[in-house]
């Protein structure tokens, strides 16, 4: 159940830093494209205030992420080894869903606040927005 309500964050916060993919141009911080930002008619305030959100979270993401790498890669590497020890590849995994638990409650956070920036209405074209964009072979 945990897991899959982790699953469930995890892909919503990943669709709202990617799906700023429409019609071939790519950009990562979807309310920088002026194509969602003029759909969803975000002010210039609203835009300064989601990076800043964004900037005052992403080297937490950025060291998370690589712990999270790094300890994937020692679960891969022990595994590999012929004398691993169950104990041993269970407290690597272990570890692993704590980052794991901890990126995703860093990313909620954040999701949280940039939430708090729009009104109902742009949330709503968001969620239209984030839908159409699954829908474009997602």
């Amino acid at each position: 159940m945990r897991a899959s309500l982790a699953l469930v964050i995890c892909t919503c916060l990943f669709s709202i830093n990617a799906f700023g993919i429409l019609s071939g141009e790519i950009h990562y911080k979807w309310w920088k494209n002026p194509r969602i930002a003029q759909e969803m008619r975000l002010t210039a305030e609203q835009i300064d205030s989601i990076e800043n959100i964004f900037n005052s979270y992403k080297e937490q993401i950025i060291a998370f992420q690589k712990e999270l790498n790094g300890k994937e890669n020692e679960l891969l590497d022990t595994l590999r080894k012929p004398e691993c020890s169950r104990d041993e590849v269970l407290k690597i995994t272990d570890d692993i869903e704590e980052v794991k638990a901890t990126l995703t409650r860093i990313k909620v956070e954040m999701y949280l606040k940039i939430k708090n920036v729009l009104t109902p209405e742009q949330e709503e074209t968001l969620r239209q927005i984030r839908a159409r964009y699954r829908g474009k072979g997602r």
